[in-house]
């Protein structure tokens, strides 16, 4: 099985196939050969929730980045026109 990767994007407005990407989170790979059939599925619920909480931390931290930078520079031009 190849390696999933989740992209974190800007969409144009006008445009939505149009996209910037911001992020990008790869997803870990199950070792299938590890697991044990009478403990798998309670191994692959505490991975996912681990990977989702990750993935939702970068998503956040880059919207955030972007608000900052944004007001920061809303803030140098107030200072600076």
């Amino acid at each position: 099985m190849s390696p999933l990767r989740v992209l974190i994007c800007r969409f144009d407005d006008e445009d939505p196939a149009k996209m910037t990407e911001l992020a990008s989170f790869d997803v870990p790979e199950a070792d299938v050969g590890q697991l044990k059939p009478e403990t798998a599925l309670d191994e692959l619920e505490a991975t996912s929730g681990k990977v989702g909480h990750a993935m939702v931390r970068r998503l956040l931290d880059t919207q955030w980045e972007e608000i900052d930078a944004r007001l920061a520079e809303e803030y140098r031009q107030s200072l600076f026109p």
